[in-house]
């Protein structure tokens, strides 16, 4: 009888030792022990990217050790894209709270551009006292975006000097060195001499890859300036459409110098018309000299002085010729000549 009892306890004690093992066994299935961030999952088309991956252990445990044994880890990316060097990385053990960090390199090829996918990093290990590893699984995501880079260059203004108050064209161009196109670009300007009540922008739009984009607008100068050199600063700002509220831009900086106003003169009296004057009474007074008194007269100094005064005057000389063909008498086309007919 004593000897069929002990026979059944041994069962008893053996069965319950099988269900402990089952449930430690399955309780080490259910994973969340190990804290992973990660870092650069936005990564670049074209481009070898850098990948931080950071992994700290959390498993505590308040009646054993808390640290993890024979930790290995495995990281598996998308098939779009490549993983550069190690896949796999071991380490003896972690203590509680302790961080460990990975660095590799992904490569994303132009082709992925506009995708996201998944990969996952999978961590085996035991604490002290387990019979099998512990396994966590966790899944990391990847972005893969186009490639930006503008630059402004031969931006020039037209004229290269104004005045205070005044204004100047500024063109140049955008050059997108990426590959892919940035959307909405807008040019805008900015100085300390530039009038805040003139808008000085423009919009320029889809901007595509290695293509320049010429651009042009108008900068109107503040009043009151005072004569130097004054900085323009010309920006512009674009978008990728993959990337909403992300902006990319790009800027220069030129120089306007700033000249004292030219003042306009009132014209002087014989700027006027006076010289005209002038030269109709020289005229009329040469016809009546040479009428009564000819070019051979002994008096004809005065003759000299008048011709002399006339070929001064250009302008004064012209009007008197006109004025003597028009009252010579010996001319066909004079009005004496017309009204004698």
């Amino acid at each position: 009888m004593k000897c069929k009892f002990s026979v059944a306890l041994l069962v008893v004690l053996a069965f319950s030792s099988f269900v402990l093992l089952i449930g430690r066994v399955g309780a080490q299935a259910t994973p969340a022990h190990l804290t992973v961030a990660i870092t650069g999952q936005n990564l670049t088309g074209g481009f070898n990217n850098t990948v931080t991956i950071t992994v700290q252990n959390n498993f505590y445990q308040s009646i054993q050790n808390n640290a993890i044994y024979d930790v290995d880890f495995q990281l598996a990316v998308p098939s779009n894209l490549s993983l550069l060097g190690d896949s796999h990385w071991h380490y003896d053990s972690m203590s509680l709270g302790q961080t460990i960090i990975i660095t590799t390199q992904i490569y994303a090829p132009t082709a992925a551009i506009g995708t996201a996918a998944q990969g996952t990093l999978t961590a085996t290990y035991k604490q002290l006292g387990d019979v099998s590893y512990t396994t966590e699984t966790h899944t990391l995501s990847f972005n893969v975006y186009g490639w930006i880079d503008l630059t402004l260059y031969d931006s020039v203004l037209s004229p290269a000097t104004s005045t205070s108050g005044g204004n100047v064209t500024i063109s140049g161009n955008i050059l997108n060195s990426g590959n892919v196109s940035v959307y909405d670009a807008n040019v805008s300007v900015s100085s300390p001499a530039a009038d805040p009540t003139v808008p000085a922008s423009v919009f320029v739009g889809e901007v595509d890859p290695n293509i320049p984009r010429p651009f042009s607008l108008l900068v109107v100068f503040k009043s009151g300036l005072a004569t130097g050199n004054y900085p323009v600063t010309i920006t512009v700002l674009a978008v990728d459409n993959d990337r909403p509220g992300v902006a990319f831009n790009a800027t220069q900086t030129v120089a306007v110098q700033i000249t004292p106003a030219q003042t306009t003169s009132q014209p002087t009296p014989s700027q006027t018309g006076s010289g005209g004057i002038v030269g109709i009474i020289l005229g009329i007074l040469r016809y009546i000299w040479d009428t009564f008194f000819g070019s051979s007269s002994p008096t004809g100094f005065i003759h000299s002085y008048f011709s002399t005064t006339t070929a001064l005057i250009s302008d004064a000389h012209r009007a008197g010729d006109i004025f003597y063909t028009l009252f010579d008498p010996c001319s066909i086309n004079s009005g004496f000549a017309i009204r004698s007919q």
